[in-house]
């Protein structure tokens, strides 16, 4: 097994041979752990059998004896260790992490924490008490949980108790050295641990040095990106080590992060009593988040068992009652299992690219989700706009439709009063000749003058109201005329309508001019005699007559002109209307060339999804196929701890039981010399090092290390 990774601390040098009263100090305590352990076992069958009581008090003062001769040699090997620190650190590594393992005694530990993690040399402690008189954005927070931390330990109980005043004063003072991280739930139980031990001065220090050192600070970034990375870690090492467990886990949909993620935010403060925490974080101080992954694989080996028997509900219910007290008594037992269990810096690191990968990918992913979203977005309303452009274009080609029709029927209706003009004029112009024949009759034959009167005044009559028809009829056309030119008032100047308007003035003038010339041939007395002389007046009345007819008609050559400029008006608008239908019809030439983009978009659009899906299936069965591997990967070791398993228990039967004590004191527990593998059944620990066997003999009922601690989960 590889060597632990060292978070802060100078470069090390190899390790030196120990000297001889080193030597002899170390035999001196691995002697008094054999007789501790010899005592304490003669104690138990005691107890069990009630022989042999007056062996027993023997053995109790021996206990007595041997504890105080352990305690003074143990305060003098720490005080040699602390007076001599840089030799140790840089000759002793070895040794060292051997006995931080075994436990720091309770009143070095503020010390030796100190100089683990080099705190003195922090600048900032110079400015701590300047920090406390500015205020933070995060005092309402930091009020808020402080209750929550420790509430049953002593020093923090009560809401204005001192250990709750110097808890705020730390998270405060940190809140405003690192705003980036600011104040994170969790980190409270860390400070109030460091409270338990010394000043608030040296312990924001302590913890100053914490988040810059030993990955603290990225663990509670408000990302908190450093978490899942320690989960995707601890999840790879589940799975390599424990695959049976890793399985039973999965099918119950039991994540890593239901259990883990308050082991490595609080370093199981929240999670063992503050006895078995403090012997952690002893060794997290030395060797970093290693431990806490060392700590967490352990306990899923001792209740691998337990928990695959579980379900979800059970397994939480496990973890949160059961786990953390089974070492209340023996926290060595766990340490040493920890210190057992494979860890290797390089795979951890391999891990930890493999997931910046991993992240990387996924936000590539989002980014490119994001950008199709946002395009389809575009698309939308682009379509909701040519949709809009096409819904106006269809309204205006049917506003043009229906002006049109209307425009074609108000043509109609004027072609059929032009056609009934025409029919009059017709008929009054058949009128005109067969009342000149007449004329010409009469004058041929007198005798018929009488008749020829009365039928003259007939005909007057009738004339009379043929004009009253025509000149309503006239009048008529020429309102309409008049509406036509006020709803029409630009008409084209047509060279043939000039044309029309002078003929119609020249046929006027001739027209007038024969009625003149018959008037005169009338009145003469050559033509005449003396026989007209007495209808004369009726014959002026008729010629008068006739002179008006000819003014009507003169009148309806220029209503034809009229019509006619109406008729060459509703070209016109023919044209207009046909150039309208032109631009109507390159409008949906072009509504249809951009449905024909909206559907290629659309297309592109659905081409990417499918692209994706295909992605998401690779990606699933290359899954899948790691996962088949897996599956035979976990078969095959299953077979070989089958193996293991009878080996270990020939090897058994051949041995027969091994002594608790077999394992001396400068055996190194973190050795790949001396330690086996994870699977393998290990000995048990030299000699039980607790802090209530060690602790201080002036203070031995201090709260820190003999009560344990129910604190409430981390968030």
């Amino acid at each position: 097994m590889d060597s632990p990774e060292v978070p802060a601390g100078a470069p090390r040098a190899g390790p030196e041979p120990l000297s001889p009263d080193e030597r002899e100090l170390l035999a001196k305590l691995e002697e008094q752990n054999r007789l501790l352990e010899a005592d304490s076992k003669s104690m138990r069958s005691v107890n069990g059998s009630r022989r042999n009581s007056g062996s027993s008090l023997v053995s109790s003062s021996s206990a007595s004896s041997n504890l105080s001769h352990l305690e003074e040699d143990t305060w003098i090997l720490w005080g040699r260790i602390v007076n001599e620190w840089d030799e140790w650190r840089k000759k002793k590594e070895k040794l060292l992490k051997e006995l931080i393992r075994k436990g720091i005694p309770h009143h070095f530990r503020a010390i030796v924490w100190q100089l683990l993690c080099s705190a003195a040399e922090l600048p900032l402690k110079a400015q701590y008490s300047e920090l406390l008189r500015m205020s933070s954005p995060c005092e309402r927070l930091i009020r808020r949980d402080i209750a929550r931390t420790y509430p049953e330990h002593e020093f923090f109980r009560g809401q204005d108790s001192l250990g709750q005043e110097v808890l705020f004063n730390v998270m405060k003072a940190y809140s405003l050295v690192d705003r980036e991280v600011g104040y994170c739930q969790g980190s409270a139980f860390i400070v109030g641990l460091l409270l338990m031990q010394m000043p608030e001065e040296e312990a924001f220090s302590v913890f100053v040095r914490l988040m810059q050192e030993y990955r603290l600070r990225e663990l509670f970034k408000p990302s908190m990106a450093e978490l899942g990375l320690c989960i995707y870690q601890f999840e790879f090492l589940l799975q390599e080590q424990l695959p049976e467990l890793n399985v039973h886990f999965r099918s119950q949909s039991f994540l890593t992060s239901m259990y883990a993620s308050s082991w490595f935010l609080t370093l199981f403060l929240t999670t063992f009593p503050l006895p078995v925490a403090t012997r952690v974080f002893d060794i997290f101080m030395y060797e970093g988040l290693e431990i806490v992954f060392r700590v967490g694989m352990a306990l899923l080996q001792f209740n691998q068992a337990e928990l695959v028997q579980l379900d979800m509900e059970g397994m939480s219910q496990y973890f949160q009652k059961v786990i953390p007290h089974q070492f209340d008594s023996c926290p060595d037992k766990l340490i040493l299992r920890a210190c057992q269990v494979k860890y290797n810096p390089r795979k951890m690191k391999r891990l930890e690219k493999e997931y910046a990968a991993l992240k990387s990918k996924e936000m590539e992913e989002q980014i490119e989700i994001k950008r199709l979203r946002s395009e389809n977005r575009l698309l939308k309303q682009r379509i909701e706009t040519l949709e809009k452009e096409s819904a106006a274009l269809a309204d205006r080609l049917i506003q043009g439709q229906v002006t049109r029709a209307q425009e074609a029927e108000e043509n109609d209706v004027i072609r059929r009063e032009l056609a009934l003009v025409r029919q009059r004029c017709s008929s009054a112009t058949e009128s005109l000749r067969r009342a000149q024949s007449t004329i010409r009759e009469l004058q041929g034959n007198p005798r018929l003058s009488e008749e020829f009167v009365a039928h003259l005044e007939t005909e007057l009559e009738r004339s009379r109201l043929r004009e009253s028809e025509t000149l309503g009829a006239l009048k008529e056309m020429q309102d309409k005329v008049l509406d036509m030119e006020k709803r029409q008032p630009l008409l084209p100047d047509d060279s043939s309508v000039v044309r029309l308007q002078e003929e119609l003035q020249e046929l006027a003038l001739r027209d007038i001019g024969d009625i003149g010339d018959t008037w005169q041939v009338s009145l003469s007395p050559q033509v005449c005699g003396g026989r007209w002389q007495e209808p004369r007046a009726l014959h002026e009345a008729v010629l008068g007559v006739q002179l008006r007819e000819s003014q009507a008609q003169a009148e309806l050559r220029a209503l034809r002109q009229r019509v006619l400029h109406l008729e060459t008006q509703g070209r016109i608008q023919r044209s207009v209307l046909g150039r309208a239908e032109q631009a109507c019809a390159g409008l949906r030439e072009q509504l249809r060339a951009a449905a024909a983009q909206s559907q290629g978009l659309q297309a592109q659009l659905s081409e990417s999804h499918r692209k994706h899906a295909e992605a998401q299936c690779k990606s699933k069965e290359e899954v899948m196929a790691v996962r088949l591997r897996e599956a035979d990967s976990m078969a095959a070791l299953a077979e070989m701890r089958q193996r293991v398993a009878e080996l270990e228990i020939q090897i058994r039967l051949l041995r027969g039981p091994l002594s608790f004590g077999a394992v001396a004191l400068g055996t190194p527990l973190g050795d790949e010399d001396s330690l086996g593998s994870s699977d393998e059944e290990l000995p048990p620990p030299p000699f039980a090092l607790t802090p209530g066997d060690i602790g201080d003999t002036g203070d031995t009922g201090d709260s820190s290390d003999s009560e344990p601690e129910g604190a409430p989960t981390a968030p």
